[in-house]
């Protein structure tokens, strides 16, 4: 069973607008000496949404061949089409993820219903022996499945058994109690509540990676019990969520900086379309990963 702390893979870009594939070895296998319960793949953080199909493809494969079977591998599938669901799920199932996360087919008016429509429409490509959730992610991107929506989905497929969340501890603690044991419950938005959320019933957190080392001392201490230790480590890495979860955009232009100065990376790249980085944010960013210090 999942659980535990699961860190959203980045993409770092070359000056050409290539991926930087170098970076992406490092922070592959940073994840995996940390410690790390788990290793996902094209969610938000990782500006999946700017990445065409065969750079998707790409990145499953480097994330499968660098971390060896030594993790599991979480893989969040969305694309303009179900075609290019299927292509991905195939990758992902190829390389044996063990969690399917989809993302809603976006599409101009996309409804909460439609989203359901679409889960039962693409779920059945999804091998019953592999595990296959939703990213149900509403506060950033929208639309999404409630309650009742997912209830149904896990009636009828015996794999669905697990929900990837981006909202409050409060929320999901609501949520939670209107499931199954046995249907895990994650939670992002890069580690906010982390505590909080365990607490409510949460099996994990898929954050960013820049806070992942202090969030796995967290999850330790919550394990032994030390709740009141833990929320002296949460007050260390609060500030530095704080300022790079204000929006998505913020988070791989700002969460993306202190990731990279901790693991020794002076000069980022964005892709377009991208907030700009201030000087001064850029500033605070060199700060807060001056302040966490260097991963390893």
């Amino acid at each position: 069973m999942l659980k535990g702390i699961i860190p959203m893979t980045y993409c770092f870009f070359n000056k050409n607008n290539s991926i930087d594939m170098q970076a992406m070895r490092d922070q592959i296998s940073l994840i995996s000496q940390l410690g790390s319960h788990g290793i996902a793949c094209l969610g938000l953080a990782t500006e999946v949404n700017k990445l065409d199909l065969s750079e998707k493809k790409k990145i499953i494969e480097l994330v499968a061949e660098v971390s060896n079977n030594r993790l599991p591998i979480i893989v969040t599938i969305s694309g303009n089409n179900i075609n290019e669901y299927k292509k991905l799920i195939d990758v992902a199932q190829f390389y044996n993820a063990s969690w399917i996360v989809l993302q809603p087919l976006l599409k101009k008016n996309t409804t909460d219903n439609d989203c359901f429509k679409f889960f039962n429409k693409i779920i059945p490509y999804v091998d019953t022996n592999t595990l296959v959730g939703v990213q149900n992610a509403k506060e950033y991107i929208g639309v999404g499945l409630n309650s009742s929506h997912i209830l149904k989905l896990y009636k009828k497929f015996s794999n669905f058994r697990a929900i990837k969340g981006e909202a409050s501890a409060t929320l999901i603690q609501t949520e939670i109690n209107k499931y199954p044991k046995n249907l895990q419950v994650f939670n992002g938005r890069g580690g906010q509540e982390i505590i909080d959320n365990f607490l409510a019933g949460c099996s994990g957190i898929i954050p960013s990676l820049e806070g992942t080392d202090i969030f796995l001392k967290i999850y330790k201490l919550l394990q032994q019990k030390k709740i009141i230790e833990a929320r002296r480590l949460y007050k260390k890495i609060l500030p530095s969520i704080v300022f790079s979860m204000q929006s998505i955009d913020s988070l791989v232009c700002y969460g993306k900086r202190i990731c990279a100065y901790r693991m020794g990376i002076k000069k980022i790249y964005d892709r377009k379309p991208a907030l700009v980085p201030t000087n001064f944010g850029i500033k605070l960013a060199k700060q807060f990963a001056e302040d966490l210090g260097k991963f390893i």
